[in-house]
């Protein structure tokens, strides 16, 4: 009798995710199984996706690396690391937080690590000066504006709407 497994892209991630933390930690797939208390065999399947981690199996990585950052290792929606912040990027539309663009460090090889807070620098504003020179050429045709609902306004410069 043949069995069929089916894998979905979020197992293939979980996997992915599970031979990250091998990597990062240089270790072997067998001693990482002898680590998390799991057998050898049991590890082999796992990264061999044909079977997908248990939620036991995934506990046990969460106690043995506390460093781990468990939202990461199971939806991969934080930072890696349970050091580490998530970017700020800041745009036009708003302030969102995004994956770190950089690799972790392994911090279970690092005994201890000093960081310094960075100095205060005041910052110094910098005035710039916007001469706006009047053209008698240009004229002003039509100002639209947008609203967030997708409709719009147009204005001509006797400020009556165009239809």
């Amino acid at each position: 009798m043949s069995h069929l497994y089916i894998t979905t892209m979020t197992d293939e991630g979980l996997i992915g995710r599970v031979k990250k933390i091998i990597e990062l930690k240089d270790l072997n797939p067998s001693y990482f199984a002898d680590q998390i208390g799991i057998s050898r065999s049991s590890m082999n399947h796992v990264l061999n996706g044909r079977n997908n981690p248990s939620l036991d199996v995934m506990i046990k990585i969460l106690e043995k690396y506390p460093d781990i950052n468990s939202d990461w290792l199971l939806f991969e929606k934080a930072p890696m690391f349970r050091s580490e912040k998530p970017v700020i990027q800041t745009s036009l539309f708003g302030t969102t937080a995004v994956d770190s663009p950089q690799e972790p460090v392994a911090t279970e090889h690092i005994k201890e690590t000093v960081v310094k807070s960075p100095v205060e620098v005041p910052k110094i504003p910098i005035i710039e000066e916007v001469i706006i020179e009047k053209s008698e050429l240009k004229k002003i045709s039509k100002i639209m504006i947008f609203y967030s609902d997708s409709t719009f306004d147009s204005f001509s410069p006797d400020k009556t709407p165009f239809n």
